[in-house]
C-alpha cells in the first residue's frame, strides 16, 4: 500500500466522508462541477469531461416490484468470476434466488480454486455448473467477453457477477454486498428484473450507484481507450454524451445487447497483465461503453434499487402494476447519445 493510500485510510477512519473529505478530494484531483440544465458537467484535471445527470433527475426502479407478474419462460445463464473462493458460498445462495432454471458458468484463476469451487457448487440443483480456469487478465470482464463467448447463443438472458472485495479503498466497504442485493437479493427482486427484461427494448439492468462511488462515475483515465475501442465497433464516442455505466461491472443483460463486443475478436492478450490496477485498463474502458453499445443495437438500460438508503437520495420510482412499470421504464432510461449532448 502506498503512503497516499495509507494516509487516505487513516483520514477516512478518523473523519469519515463528510464535507472536509469531499473538499480535499476535489482539491487533490482538480475536480469541479458545472450545472447544465438537468445535467452536471464534471471537470477533472488531466481527464476528459464527463456528463452526468443531476441527483434529483437520476431515477431508478424500486425492487421488488409492488405487483406480482408471471415469470417469463426464458433461458438464463449466470457468468460468475470467482477470484476469492471464500465468497463462493454466498454467490451460490444468491443464484438460488433466481425463480427459474439457471446454468452457471464460473471462471477462476488456478486449478486449486477450480477444485474448491466444484465442491462448493456440487449441490447446486437449479441448472448445470461449469468451472473453467483462465489466465489472470481482464479481471471478471475477460472471462465474460472472451472465455465464455461461445455460450451466449444458447441463452436469452444472463447475469454477470464476480467475487468483489475492493481491498484498495476503505470507503468502498459494502459495495459488493450492495450490488449483490440489488441484483439477486431475493426471489422477488430477481423476478422483478426478469419482468423488466421481458420488455423487448430493455437490454441491460444494473443497480443504481452506491453512494460512495457516485463521485467516481466519470471517464477517469479511460476515455481515450474507450474512444479507440468504440471506433472498432463503428461508434464515434463523444465525451459530451451522458455517461452511465454498470459501475462494479455486475448486471443483467441480453446477449444481443453486447453482440458487437462479443463478436469483435477480443482475446485475453488484449487485456494487460494483472498488476492491481484501479483505473485506465481495457476492462475499465469496456465497463464504460456497454450502454453505448447496447443503445446502438436498439436496446435500453434500466437502473434498479432495493436499498434506497445507500444511493445518496436519488429518486426511486415505485411500480404498482404493469402499466405503471412501463411508464417508469420510460422515465428511468435516458438516451445517452441524445439527451446527454451539451451541444
Amino acid at each position: 500500500m502506498s503512503a497516499i493510500d495509507l494516509a487516505k485510510r487513516i483520514f477516512l477512519a478518523a473523519f469519515g466522508e463528510g464535507w472536509l473529505y469531499e473538499f480535499l478530494r476535489r482539491l487533490w484531483h482538480g475536480i469541479s462541477y458545472e450545472e447544465r440544465g438537468e445535467f452536471v458537467l464534471v471537470h477533472q484535471r488531466g481527464r476528459a469531461d464527463s456528463v452526468r445527470l443531476k441527483l434529483e433527475r437520476d431515477f431508478s426502479l424500486k425492487l421488488p416490484l409492488d405487483f406480482r407478474a408471471e415469470v417469463p419462460a426464458v433461458r438464463i445463464a449466470a457468468v460468475v468470476h470467482i477470484f476469492y473462493v471464500e465468497l463462493a458460498g454466498g454467490l451460490k445462495n444468491l443464484l438460488a434466488n433466481i425463480p427459474a432454471r439457471v446454468d452457471v458458468f464460473i471462471s477462476t484463476t488456478d486449478a486449486e480454486k477450480k477444485s474448491a469451487l466444484e465442491k462448493i457448487f456440487a449441490d447446486f440443483d437449479k441448472g448445470k455448473v461449469t468451472v473453467k480456469v483462465f489466465e489472470n487478465r481482464g479481471r471478471d470482464l475477460a472471462p465474460l467477453l472472451v472465455g465464455f463467448r461461445e455460450i451466449y447463443g444458447g441463452y436469452d438472458l444472463c447475469v454477470h457477477l464476480h467475487s468483489k472485495k475492493s481491498p484498495h479503498d476503505l470507503k468502498l466497504a459494502g459495495w459488493g454486498d450492495f450490488l449483490y442485493r440489488n441484483l439477486l437479493g431475493s426471489s422477488e427482486i430477481a423476478a422483478g428484473i426478469l419482468q423488466i427484461l421481458a420488455r423487448r427494448d430493455v437490454g441491460i439492468v444494473f443497480p443504481q450507484y452506491f453512494s460512495a462511488i457516485r463521485s467516481a462515475v466519470n471517464w477517469g483515465e479511460n476515455f481515450q481507450l474507450a474512444k479507440e475501442f468504440s471506433a472498432r465497433l463503428g461508434i464515434s464516442l463523444d465525451e459530451r454524451w451522458l455517461l452511465e455505466f454498470p459501475a462494479g461491472s455486475m448486471f443483467w443483460f441480453k446477449p444481443q445487447a453486447l453482440a458487437p463486443i462479443l463478436n469483435c475478436g477480443l482475446s485475453f492478450a488484449d487485456f494487460p497483465a494483472e498488476k492491481a490496477q484501479t483505473d485506465g485498463t481495457l476492462a475499465h474502458a469496456l465497463e464504460r461503453i456497454f450502454l453505448y453499445v447496447a443503445e446502438r443495437e436498439g436496446f435500453r438500460y434500466v437502473k434498479v434499487s432495493s436499498d434506497a438508503d445507500k444511493i445518496s437520495g436519488a429518486p426511486v420510482l415505485t411500480s404498482q402494476n404493469a402499466e405503471n412499470l412501463n411508464a417508469n421504464v420510460e422515465k428511468v432510461c435516458r438516451r445517452l447519445a441524445e439527451s446527454g449532448s451539451l451541444d
